[in-house]
C-alpha cells in the first residue's frame, strides 16, 4: 500500500498574471520513492495539503491507508505526526537549546519519554547527518549549513513514511534525502529547483502538474 494517494485535491496557485486560481491533483507516492517538485510554480499550498497542514476541501486524501477527509481533527492531528516529518524555509530551531535537544524533542512529543531510546534515535541521526559531535553545541552558535542538517535530523528523528520538503534553501540535503529514500523506504516530496531536482529524483512534477522522470 502506497503510503500517500490523492485524487482530485484542489489547491491554489497563481498564474503569471498573480491572479489565484483552483486546480485539482491525483497522484500516487510510494516508499522509497523521491518526488520532486519543480519551484517555477508555487507548489506550497498542494505541498501542504498534501502533508496534512492544510484540510483539503474536497477530494480523496489517503495517508497510511487512512481516509484524511473522514477523520475527527484530534486523530487527523495524531496520524500527521507520526507520517510525517517536514523541512520548510526556515529551519526553525531553538538557538538557546542544544543540537541534540532540538533534535529529540519530536521523539518525546510523538514517540514517548523513553529518555534511552531518545537518546540512542538522536544519535543515529546525528551521525547520519554528519553532526553527531556537535550533540551538546547550542544552535545559536551554528552556522546556517549545519542549522539545516539539524533540521533534516529533527524532521527523521521519529522514523516517519514520509518527508514533505517544501522549499528548503539548502540543496546540500537532496543527497541526504535520496540516501533515505533508497536505505530506510521514505516516500520524499520535495519543492525546489529543477536543476538540483533532476539529478536525484525519481519523477518531476512541473508547472503542467504532468509528472516526468528525470532523463
Amino acid at each position: 500500500m502506497p503510503p500517500l494517494e490523492c485524487k482530485n485535491i484542489p489547491f491554489r496557485t497563481t498564474s503569471r498574471g498573480g491572479e489565484a486560481e483552483t486546480e485539482g491533483f491525483g497522484g500516487i507516492f510510494h516508499s522509497g520513492e523521491m518526488v520532486g517538485f519543480c519551484n517555477d510554480r508555487d507548489f506550497g499550498s498542494l505541498l501542504n495539503i498534501l502533508g496534512m497542514i492544510e484540510r483539503p476541501t474536497s477530494g480523496r486524501l489517503s495517508v497510511l491507508g487512512e481516509d484524511v477527509l473522514a477523520m475527527k481533527e484530534d486523530a487527523a492531528w495524531q496520524l500527521r505526526d507520526r507520517a510525517f516529518g517536514y523541512l520548510f524555509t526556515h529551519p526553525h530551531l531553538l538557538p538557546t537549546f542544544t543540537v541534540a535537544e532540538n533534535v529529540a524533542m519530536p521523539f518525546f512529543r510523538i514517540c514517548g519519554k523513553r529518555e534511552d531510546l531518545a537518546r540512542e534515535r538522536t544519535s543515529e541521526v546525528l551521525m547520519f547527518t554528519g553532526i553527531r559531535h556537535l550533540c551538546g553545541t547550542l544552535v545559536g552558535n551554528l552556522d546556517e549549513t549545519t542549522c539545516w542538517l539539524v533540521a533534516l535530523a529533527r524532521a527523521i528523528v521519529h522514523r516517519p513514511p514520509l518527508l514533505v520538503a517544501i522549499s528548503p534553501p539548502s540543496s546540500d540535503l537532496l543527497p541526504l534525502a535520496r540516501t533515505l529514500a533508497d536505505k530506510e523506504g521514505m516516500a520524499i516530496l520535495w519543492n525546489g529547483q529543477r536543476s538540483h531536482l533532476l539529478p536525484i529524483a525519481d519523477r518531476i512534477i512541473d508547472g503542467n502538474l504532468s509528472p516526468t522522470l528525470p532523463p
